[in-house]
């Protein structure tokens, strides 16, 4: 999702990127075929023949589905995308090991659950490389683009970053060494510190002001300080701020329009900003932690 950002609507819905698919073409293709995985896998689930005809013709699948959200806007298969993936994600988590990793083989084929999931992996990261790939070859900056698509990202970024950190286990969350001498309470509150700050400085920009907040200058420094003010602090509390800063920003970004995100002020660092590109800093810096911290556990 974050290779959509700062992509307008008008390329992200009327531009092809895959043969005659547009964007919001190729994230109904993904809805569709997450709305399928979850469907199927439930029905193997209850021991039930799922119904694989969609597989059986890809081509014929994918045409229905996009000729279904052909006439839909962009934020309705924004929303489509985001609840199709939540649903088998949450349906997902709800199984226990031995309901994961069953082996399940049907019509001769191997369906066992790891497998489909994989595969949908390899979906994710083929359509995204293909963005990419059209993105670079059209040499598109960023710019401001829809905010429900801004919106999408910084969530798909957030859980990105919960399931790098649920790879720590429990156990080690406030002692095994994750980013340099930092533990994971540490690289969350340090999320958390940086969060608060952009919160703040988002609410002076929603108010049609600069944002005046502590002008950082030496980033080592700020960070080693808020790390040792944390040190003492239980994990519930970090936790619980991770969540609390996360929530004043989107509180401040429901109350600004596409014309309220393009707003550009004089930023503590001595550009401009606007309050589009300032939130992407945030979405960043979940996504770069969330890759931290896998390297860290492979």
């Amino acid at each position: 999702m974050w290779r959509l950002i700062g992509l307008d609507e008008r390329k992200l819905t009327e531009e092809p990127v895959v043969k005659d698919w547009t964007v919001k073409d190729v994230l109904a293709h993904i809805a569709a075929w997450d709305r399928w995985e979850d469907k199927t896998m439930r029905c193997m689930l209850v021991g039930d023949v799922p119904d694989l005809s969609a597989a059986q013709d890809v081509d014929a699948f994918n045409a229905t589905v996009v000729a279904e959200w052909y006439d839909r806007t962009l934020n309705e298969v924004l929303a489509e995308l985001q609840t199709a993936r939540a649903d088998w994600e949450a349906w997902l988590s709800s199984l226990s090991e031995k309901e994961l990793f069953q082996r399940r083989f049907v019509q001769g084929g191997d369906w066992s659950f790891p497998g489909c999931l994989e595969v949908q992996r390899r979906h994710d990261a083929e359509h995204a490389a293909q963005i990419a790939t059209w993105r670079k070859a059209e040499k598109l900056e960023k710019s401001i683009g829809p905010k429900k698509v801004l919106l999408a990202g910084l969530a798909a970024a957030r859980r990105e970053l919960l399931a790098a950190t649920a790879l720590v286990p429990l156990e080690g969350r406030t002692s095994r060494r994750v980013c340099g001498e930092w533990t994971l309470k540490d690289v969350l509150g340090h999320i958390a510190d940086w969060e608060w700050l952009g919160g703040e400085g988002l609410r002076h920009m929603a108010a049609g002001d600069a944002p005046q907040i502590e002008h950082v200058t030496d980033f080592d420094a700020w960070n080693r300080d808020h790390v040792r003010v944390r040190h003492e602090q239980p994990w519930k509390t970090v936790w619980n701020d991770l969540h609390g800063a996360r929530r004043a920003m989107l509180e401040v970004l429901g109350q600004l329009n596409e014309i309220d995100l393009a707003r550009s002020f004089p930023s503590p660092w001595g550009s401009e900003i606007t309050p589009y590109s300032w939130t992407f800093i945030f979405l960043s810096h979940d996504r770069e932690h969330a890759r931290g911290l896998r390297e860290s556990c492979e």
